[in-house]
């Protein structure tokens, strides 16, 4: 279990490192004296890169050792979350969350990926669960830790926190992460670079799959860097605020693993993805209503236990899709949950200017609706990769 605790270690920071940032956009527009909107944008300045390594770092993992680029990619984000901390002007700033979104691309995926090449499918479930709530915890972190400590002592305090945090995950990583000696490598070439996603995409399922989580991750990510503005506006609250009303959606994926067996024992894989949709929608449409900040805290669970619901099923899907190739597959998967999550500031930006809060809110809670159906239909529909059996968190 010792390699599942480092695994865990590691997903924690970059899950931490990725949602630093959202509940302190208003207090970095005021001291670099930009638009909250441009700096909303880094959200999609660090998505972006992360999708768009996740192909590559997928490949360098399967042939160079998914333990040795866990480890670049740990020593990478430090260096930039430091100079995120001391960056004087928002170019800076972008630039360091740009490199620091690189490589954090490869600490997830990869680590999916070592779970599925160590532990037997009987297993594999309930040690994905287990990194899930590390990743969970690293939100609840990000979220309350950034804006607790930026409230107290500014916003580069809490990125220089978040640099520690790293570090010393970084330490651990190296000391005890050993490569698995069981595991066929060889030199990374074009042809079998793509040879190995033609295999991911080979399976039918893969498809529904990848662009399930390209929508969720616009629907739902897309309103995190709006959040602490949408509360000012209100008169519900600053900084901490934002970052309580954030970690509900943490709070909620915890709710979900707490209860994933009872759900998956009287749902099954497929009502369990509609549910989802329509919980998440749910909570999106409720937001609108304009509340107090604990009750939007309250929503936001609702919302984080019906992403869950879908998004983790498609997750250990996604571990199956091209056993040979898993940590290409797994790499795809998140290639397009991240793009979905860059796309997701511009769309929300754009809805809530055309819209308006309301409208957009509404807007987004039917499409998680509609989400949820179409994807639970369709992967029944399909039937290259058997539904799991088992009740086992991990189909989370």
């Amino acid at each position: 279990m010792r390699v599942l605790a480092i695994l865990a270690t590691s997903c924690f920071v970059s899950s931490m490192s990725m949602r630093i940032v959202d509940p302190v956009v208003l207090e970095i527009s005021r001291d670099l004296h930009v638009d909250t909107a441009a700096v909303a944008m880094l959200a999609s300045l660090y998505a972006f890169p992360y999708a768009f390594a996740q192909p590559f770092l997928g490949a360098f993992g399967d042939a160079f050792g998914k333990a040795l680029i866990i480890k670049i990619s740990l020593a990478i984000l430090a260096a930039c979350l430091f100079a995120s901390a001391l960056a004087p002007t928002l170019g800076l700033l972008a630039l360091s969350r740009l490199v620091g979104g690189a490589a954090a691309g490869g600490i997830i995926p990869l680590a999916f990926a070592i779970v599925g090449d160590r532990f037997p499918m009987a297993e594999r479930q309930l040690a994905l669960s287990r990194v899930l709530t590390a990743i969970i915890a690293g939100q609840l972190t990000g979220s309350i830790g950034s804006g607790f400590v930026a409230s107290y002592f500014g916003w580069r305090a809490a990125t220089m926190a978040a640099t520690g945090v790293t570090v010393a995950a970084l330490l651990v990583t190296l000391w005890q992460l050993h490569p698995n000696a069981g595991v066929h490598r060889s030199t990374p070439n074009t042809r079998e670079f793509i040879a190995g996603y033609r295999t991911v995409l080979a399976n039918p399922r893969s498809v529904v799959c990848f662009s399930a989580v390209f929508v969720e991750g616009i629907v739902i990510f897309g309103l995190f860097p709006f959040v602490a503005v949408l509360l000012e506006q209100r008169g519900a609250g600053g900084l901490r605020e934002a970052g309580f009303v954030l970690a509900g959606f943490g709070l909620g994926g915890f709710v979900y693993t707490a209860f994933v067996r009872i759900m998956l024992g009287r749902l099954g894989l497929y009502r369990l993805i509609m549910a989802g949709g329509i919980v998440s929608g749910l909570g999106l449409a409720l937001l609108s209503l304009g509340t107090s900040w604990p009750i939007e805290m309250a929503i936001f669970m609702i919302i984080g236990v019906g992403f869950y619901m879908i998004h983790n099923s498609l997750q250990t899907q996604a571990t199956e899709l091209a056993p040979s190739n898993r940590g290409s597959a797994v790499a795809a998967h998140a290639f397009f949950v991240f793009v979905g999550q860059a796309f997701g500031p511009p769309v929300y930006s754009l809805g809530l200017t055309a819209l308006g809060t309301v409208g957009m809110l509404l807007s987004a809670g039917i499409a998680m609706g509609i989400l949820g159906i179409a994807t639970a239909w369709a992967l029944k529909s399909r039937s290259a990769l058997p539904a799991p059996r088992t009740s086992d968190p991990a189909e989370a």
